[in-house]
């Protein structure tokens, strides 16, 4: 039996920092705490797919030629996709593994926000 850590440490409400969703620290969370882990479903890959979907996952999900890691169901995006931009984030998304990390101590109702990269910054186009 695998031994899973259900700690929930966020929710979603209205953004402070943008017209959206934002989320925020259900409870105060400490430098370092891994806030999200990917759960990796599979890799998935149709030829005949079309470009609007395969741009939106090229977006939402790891990719490359072989195709796209779906971390969770394509229907059951989790909270970790709506966390917006800063220029002073409080979280840190590694790529090698997926998780999302509190780069310091995020203090409860507290609006999580990464730091975008320029190429992923599509809502300024």
């Amino acid at each position: 039996m695998m031994d899973y850590d259900l700690t929930l440490w966020t929710y979603l409400a209205p953004s402070k920092v943008c017209d959206g969703v934002g989320v925020f620290a259900l409870m105060d969370i400490p430098q370092d705490t891994i806030i999200f882990e990917p759960n990796w479903q599979e890799q998935v890959y149709d030829a005949n797919m079309p470009d609007e979907v395969r741009t939106y996952l090229s977006k939402m999900t790891y990719n490359n030629l072989k195709g796209f890691w779906i971390d969770d169901s394509l229907r059951n995006l989790g909270q970790q996709y709506y966390i917006n931009h800063s220029h002073q984030p409080n979280v840190s998304y590694d790529r090698s593994s997926g998780r999302l990390y509190a780069i310091s101590d995020i203090i409860k109702d507290t609006e999580l926000t990464d730091y975008y990269f320029p190429g992923e910054r599509d809502w300024l186009i």
